[in-house]
């Protein structure tokens, strides 16, 4: 006889020596959103400073939040520096809105009867503050923080922190003009605005400094506004406008 032990047909070993181990099949993964050991969610690795980032190599959360705000680069003083524009701009969208009222009042004026002149003078009123509230106010907040005279001119509104000005603000504007219009006399209405602008930094007028907007030009970059600082013209009253690059002579090489 052989001293071999014995084996049976389940492969199963008779005698003293141990049994085989059983192969037993591989873990399963965890399924999506169960926690690891370490407390973790499965779905993040934790990274050195101990901030989640997703897999897959993604951008993490604090990071996310700074690329997805909005830095708005601060409004330079070469920017405001447009008092020459903004004085013809005023008056012509003063013209504007005082177009109709004074049109309509014509006939209430040529009447003899003076309660026809109250009522004129009434129904002009009402009739100025009415084109005034949508030209000064509803009308720029809707467009890009401009009149039509502002468009023509390249200005434009903004809020002192460099983001658009707010209905409240432009608000807040037109109010200001019954103080920047002081004399309130023909030629010289506007005259207390005008004083105030000029020797503003940023070239605000009482308005402006109410509401803290600016108006800036419309069409001048950050870039453009550092460079003509120092090259643009001088005065109160001097504009920076975007200069065109010089062309080179070509010299045929």
């Amino acid at each position: 006889m052989s001293n071999t032990p014995e084996q049976n047909p389940a492969d199963q070993w008779n005698g003293d020596t141990q049994q085989g181990a059983i192969d037993r099949p591989p873990s399963q993964p965890s399924a999506p959103g169960t926690e690891r050991f370490d407390g973790a969610p499965s779905g993040s690795v934790p990274s050195a400073g101990g901030v989640g980032r997703p897999q897959g190599g993604g951008v993490p959360v604090d990071q996310q939040r700074t690329v997805r705000g909005h830095h708005r680069p601060p409004v330079t003083e070469a920017q405001t520096r447009v008092s020459g524009r903004r004085v013809f701009q005023y008056f012509i969208d003063a013209f504007l809105v005082s177009l109709v009222p004074y049109i309509v009042s014509i006939p209430f004026d040529a009447s003899s009867h003076t309660s026809l002149h109250i009522i004129g003078g009434i129904v002009a009123f009402v009739l100025f503050l009415i084109i005034g509230f949508w030209y000064w106010i509803v009308w720029p907040h809707a467009h890009n923080g401009q009149t039509f005279a502002m468009k023509w001119f390249g200005l434009r509104v903004v809020s002192k922190n460099g983001g658009p000005a707010t209905t409240v603000q432009y608000f807040i504007r037109w109010i200001g003009l019954i103080f920047d219009a002081f004399p309130w006399v023909w030629p010289f209405t506007g005259l207390l605005g005008l004083l105030v602008m000029v020797v503003s930094r940023y070239r605000q007028r009482l308005g402006d400094h109410m509401a803290r907007t600016l108006v800036i030009s419309e069409g001048l970059t950050s870039a453009q506004a550092a460079q003509h600082a120092v090259n643009g013209p001088a005065g109160p009253l001097g504009d920076q406008l975007p200069q065109q690059p010089q062309e080179r002579p070509e010299t045929g090489l």
